[in-house]
């Protein structure tokens, strides 16, 4: 598919979040939430730059490739694919705020392990959706079979093809054409 129109849209889309990253985690930054061992203020907002954007990332990848195979659920499962994503990324920042000071090191460790996990599904998001099955797009016959002449612009016939109308003139029917599907030359 090669859309205008849509790889105009993912790159709108693209900046557009990159933007709001960027003023959300100013704004956080700024912000002063924390909690007993945790902070959102400072270094802790980025969390935003280092875990939201691989969520998005993640999302636009597997809606990407889904609408390059012609799925017709793309956005959804491209949705689908940020939430999980968002579930990552929340489950790597619950540890810290429910175990707190006391629990340092678990909540990091935990933390810590749910971060790597964030950004395998960055990768397996994409590859996922590659292995997702979608339907086949129709091919268009005449360049698969290579009745394409070439620079001119002309189509030529293919042998198989009759020449003339009306019953008497059948051709032998080309190998695409059969009902067995089968190859010339294989078993």
């Amino acid at each position: 598919m090669k859309d205008r129109w849509f790889a105009a849209s993912v790159a709108a889309t693209g900046l557009l979040s990159g933007l709001l990253l960027w003023i959300l985690t100013t704004i956080l930054s700024r912000s002063h939430l924390s909690g007993n061992g945790w902070s959102l203020s400072g270094n802790g907002a980025l969390i935003i730059p280092f875990g939201l954007g691989p969520t998005i990332v993640a999302a636009g990848w597997a809606a990407v490739v889904l609408r390059m195979r012609a799925h017709p659920r793309w956005l959804q499962l491209g949705f689908g694919s940020g939430l999980i994503g968002l579930a990552l990324l929340g489950a790597s920042f619950l540890p810290l705020v429910v175990l707190g000071a006391g629990a340092r090191d678990a909540g990091a460790t935990a933390s810590l392990f749910f971060g790597f996990l964030l950004y395998g599904w960055l990768l397996a998001s994409a590859i996922t959706a590659a292995m997702i099955p979608a339907p086949d797009p129709p091919r268009d016959l005449r360049l698969a079979t290579g009745m394409y002449s070439g620079g001119a612009g002309r189509w030529r016939r293919p042998p198989c093809w009759p020449r003339k109308r009306g019953a008497a003139a059948e051709a032998p029917r080309c190998w695409w054409q059969q009902e067995s599907r089968t190859v010339p030359g294989s078993t």
